[in-house]
C-alpha cells in the first residue's frame, strides 16, 4: 500500500489506455522502498490530488522511477543502456 504523497499521470496516445482511463504512478516521499509505489491504469484520483507541481520539484528517487516507468510505457532504452 502506498501513502500517496505524489501521483504522475501519464498521458498521451498509449495504446495500453481506454478512453477517460490513464496509467499513473502513485509514490510515497520515498518511493524505493517496499510499497513506496504503485503503477495503475484508471481514473486517476482526481479528487484527491493536491496542487500540481513540476517534474523538477519531485524528489529525485520520485523522478527516477518516473523516467524509469515513462521508458516502460512507451518502450523507450535508458541513455545509458543504449549502444
Amino acid at each position: 500500500m502506498t501513502a500517496e504523497r505524489y501521483t504522475v499521470v501519464f498521458t498521451g496516445l498509449l495504446s495500453l489506455k481506454k478512453p477517460g482511463e490513464y496509467p499513473y504512478l502513485s509514490m510515497s516521499g520515498d518511493p524505493l522502498v517496499s510499497g513506496g509505489s504503485s503503477l495503475r491504469r484508471g481514473r486517476p484520483p482526481y479528487e484527491r490530488m493536491g496542487c500540481e507541481i513540476s517534474f523538477g520539484d519531485l524528489p529525485e528517487d520520485c523522478r527516477r522511477l518516473v523516467l524509469d516507468a515513462y521508458r516502460d510505457l512507451w518502450g523507450l532504452q535508458d541513455a545509458e543502456g543504449a549502444a
